[in-house]
């Protein structure tokens, strides 16, 4: 466990190291509060509403979709810019493991950047958390950051299969942004499109979180979280399963990505 964290502090470090403590906490805390505001002011006028603890919560949520798609999804294609690849293809480490101690940091982030994002709401846009169980929510929030990683871990398996990551990471940050909830209902989508917000993470997060702002049904909630952790669990075991094939692809075809 010691190594293991050690090897994830090292990544953290190498990927920011370029950068100084105070930069990093700027960009750190103005792009939640642009990112927030934007959506928040938005919903304000699309919606003719004072009220946006809905928006805030959900876009809360979204703000780690930077720390832990961005940062995971690339994992792959930053060892191979770096020419790590070859030898993480061909050593006995599991690859999986690679990856996780990549997201381990940035998921602390993570958790910090969305209640920095609470705290946005709570300041500016006048959310009230003090009526609200800390505990639980702190709950939610863990679980879908749970659920998240499980989700960037599962994108970043195609880092071995295409070299197209940005397109698709771009792409999947803005399927979170319609698909989520977290600036209008899912009821609203076509319900042929309905099916992306059942199998995409924070969906159920936020849901839950709202949830506990408007009072809740307490088997209904449950059953949301624990959804949500299957969802995180089948991403990481997909996650494996894709890993462990490119592996043997790359070894037996005598090359280091399936493109």
């Amino acid at each position: 466990m010691k190594r293991f964290i050690n090897q994830a502090w090292l990544s953290f470090k190498t990927k920011y190291a370029v950068i100084s403590f105070e930069e990093f906490l700027f960009m750190e805390t103005l792009y939640p509060l642009i990112t927030l505001a934007f959506y928040c002011i938005l919903a304000a006028y699309s919606f003719k509403t004072s009220n946006l603890t809905r928006w805030v919560v959900g876009n809360s949520f979204l703000l780690c979709t930077n720390m832990c798609i961005f940062s995971l999804g690339i994992a792959f294609d930053g060892e191979r810019f770096s020419g790590r690849i070859r030898s993480i293809i061909i050593s006995p480490v599991n690859k999986l493991l690679i990856v996780l101690e990549k997201g381990f940091f940035p998921a602390i982030v993570s958790v910090i950047t969305v209640f920095f994002g609470f705290m946005i709401g709570s300041l500016i846009f006048g959310v009230d958390f003090t009526s609200i169980n800390l505990g639980l929510f702190l709950i939610v929030i863990i679980v879908g950051m749970f659920s998240m990683t499980g989700f960037s871990l599962f994108l970043s398996s195609f880092g071995l299969i295409t070299d197209s990551m940005h397109f698709i990471l771009n792409l999947v940050a803005n399927i979170l942004i319609i698909f989520s909830g977290a600036n209008f209902p899912i009821s609203q989508l076509p319900e042929a499109l309905q099916i992306i917000s059942k199998i995409i993470p924070l969906t159920r997060s936020i849901e839950a979180a709202n949830m506990l702002f408007v009072g809740y049904d307490t088997s209904k909630f449950i059953m949301l979280l624990l959804t949500e952790i299957l969802i995180g669990i089948v991403f990481y075991i997909i996650s494996y399963f894709i890993i462990q094939i490119a592996e043997k692809i790359a070894k037996k075809n005598a090359t280091l990505e399936l493109f």
